[in-house]
């Protein structure tokens, strides 16, 4: 399962469709730059201006999970991609099959524009002061529900889910690592790393899940089924975040999303450099663009999907609507700094499983699907 899927499907077929298309073109290495990536990478909105500065094409293969993303890359040629758009804890894994090759950000000077958090994230560090890579869009899994039927107040605590009035009511995005990271945190508040957990806390997770199962009324492996099941009213709350983004540009008022007190996980997507690529200067020129504040802006309201900017200068390039969307405004319970900033306060990045093998989490998983 992957973490989202392009809010249409029929979108998410085109973008692969199209990313073959674009890849399978033949360029010499010095007239093309190879990059493997989620869906809204190869936008036109989104590499237009580096293409025409560079006078380059940009050859996207586009991937929808992190699984489908390493089969990618373990299966063609190395030397075949320049640079990679992973999830921050695929790092890794790309790391174990030599992929990456480390840089320095000095003299890069967008990353002072970097929220803290994302600037200096520990499992993209490499040796040296260099990192594996630098984030480049990022948000949130939280609650995502209807607002005539859950508070704001309400919505603060991830125990709200074991209401009675959500019984048979709560839609689940089928993919065991954010869920089993939010659960985490939900019987261990704002622990640390949500996925380094001793077999009594995992086993906490698993009655956590077993006790939620009466309240889900569905599974769905893409964000679309839920949204129709919220704007039907099927179900009134999702322990995903963010897709009310979409139900409010579409004139539906009645949505709001946020991370409970406890904590919650957050995908982030960052940009890397393969270690056999062919243009490993152009590679890095990508990344510095992908680092600007107005490449950002672009990035996040896509329309694969919409998502945060880990650049806070972002809020020069968007209207009053866009920062409301996306939570960079004033948070009304601390004016000093902007909602995303409390938002990023309360998460952590999502990662895998450290103590016990990933099979471990994949059965209790499973357990709470198939659970009655």
């Amino acid at each position: 399962m992957t973490r989202r899927k392009v809010l249409k499907t029929g979108a998410a077929a085109t973008a692969a469709v199209t990313s073959f298309s674009i890849f399978s073109r033949s360029h010499a290495a010095d007239q093309s730059l190879r990059v493997l990536c989620w869906p809204g990478y190869e936008e036109r909105g989104v590499i237009e201006e580096f293409e025409d500065t560079h006078k380059v094409k940009v050859d996207f293969k586009i991937y929808i999970g992190g699984e489908q993303m390493l089969s990618y890359f373990s299966q063609t040629p190395r030397g075949t991609f320049d640079a990679i758009i992973s999830d921050s804890e695929y790092i890794g894994k790309l790391k174990a099959l030599n992929a990456l090759e480390p840089f320095s950000t000095a003299g890069m000077p967008d990353i002072d524009n970097y929220h803290p958090k994302l600037r200096d994230v520990k499992m993209l560090r490499a040796d040296d002061g260099k990192v594996w890579s630098v984030v480049t869009r990022f948000s949130f899994y939280g609650i995502s529900y209807n607002t005539n039927v859950i508070s704001h107040e309400e919505a603060q605590d991830w125990n709200i889910l074991f209401d009675p009035k959500l019984k048979g009511r709560i839609g689940v995005f089928d993919w065991y690592l954010p869920n089993m990271g939010n659960v985490s945190m939900a019987v261990q508040p704002n622990i640390e790393d949500p996925y380094a957990i001793s077999d009594e806390a995992l086993e906490k997770v698993r009655q956590w899940l077993l006790k939620l199962r009466p309240q889900v009324l569905m599974f769905a492996a893409a964000n679309q089924p839920l949204v129709q099941a919220m704007l039907a009213e099927d179900i009134y709350a999702s322990p995903v975040g963010d897709f009310e983004i979409d139900l409010i540009l579409a004139g539906h008022k009645n949505y709001s999303s946020t991370i409970p007190k406890q904590g919650g996980v957050r995908f982030q997507e960052t940009a890397a450099l393969c270690a056999q690529g062919r243009n490993k200067e152009l590679a890095m020129e990508w990344i510095k663009y992908m680092m600007r504040a107005k490449t950002q802006s672009q990035l996040v309201y896509t329309n694969a999907f919409k998502a945060r900017a880990p650049n806070m200068k972002v809020v020069d390039y968007w209207n009053d609507q866009q920062r409301e969307l996306l939570s960079y405004v004033p948070d009304p319970n601390n004016p000093k700094q902007l909602l995303v900033e409390t938002l990023l306060e309360r998460s952590v990045p999502r990662s895998l499983p450290s103590l016990q093998p990933e099979r471990k989490w994949i059965d209790i998983y499973n357990e709470f699907k198939s659970a009655s």
